[in-house]
């Protein structure tokens, strides 16, 4: 009973400080959140103990959303979301443990600075289309888009776009299958 009603009232605050803050959003203890007013999340949305999800400060006066997660998604545990452009899962999406998902990096030019308060870069956009699933211990970097019901396979880095129904794999990720639509079935693919 004591639960039910703490998390009613974590609800009602979360939905005045996110862009947008769906119905039946679960937030494991240990998420840690920065900036919530530029992140919006859909309905049935899970996020996993200990992840962060982190936006970098915005131009001044913008007010959209910088991360926008769907409807039905499930983020596991551990996991690093960091967004300077912009990141968007779409619906039902699920993401495994340990997940590193930045559309930015940083600066590493000047020795004279440790890394860490050395500005971070332009980067870019990152997607990951409705129905996909991100195994775990997966990274996922700048300027990509992982679509339709696609996987990623454990251990991978995804440095380029993954076309719709695939499978991808490996350092850096590669499609090893794909779905074929006359044959109803999936498909090894050899792309070397």
């Amino acid at each position: 009973m004591k639960r039910g009603i703490w998390r009613y009232v974590r609800n009602i605050k979360n939905r005045m400080i996110f862009g947008y803050y769906g119905r039946n959003v679960y937030i494991f203890p240990g998420v840690r959140i920065l900036r919530p007013r530029f992140i919006s999340i859909g309905d049935n949305v899970t996020i996993g103990r200990d992840t962060d999800i982190y936006v970098h400060r915005p131009h001044s006066g913008s007010k959209d959303s910088i991360i926008r997660i769907g409807n039905n998604v499930h983020i596991g545990s551990h996991n690093i979301i960091g967004a300077r452009k912009s990141i968007i899962l779409e619906d039902n999406v699920l993401i495994g443990p340990h997940v590193m998902i930045g559309d930015h990096s940083h600066r590493y030019e000047n020795i004279e600075i440790p890394v860490k308060l050395q500005e971070t870069t332009e980067g870019g956009p990152i997607r990951i289309e409705r129905d996909s699933w991100i195994g775990a211990n997966v990274f996922i970097l700048p300027n990509v888009t992982i679509g339709r019901h696609s996987v990623v396979g454990a251990n991978s880095v995804v440095n380029r776009d993954i076309l719709p129904y695939s499978v991808a794999v490996g350092l850096p990720a590669r499609v090893i299958k794909k779905y074929d639509f006359n044959l109803k079935q999936w498909v090894k693919v050899d792309e070397r």
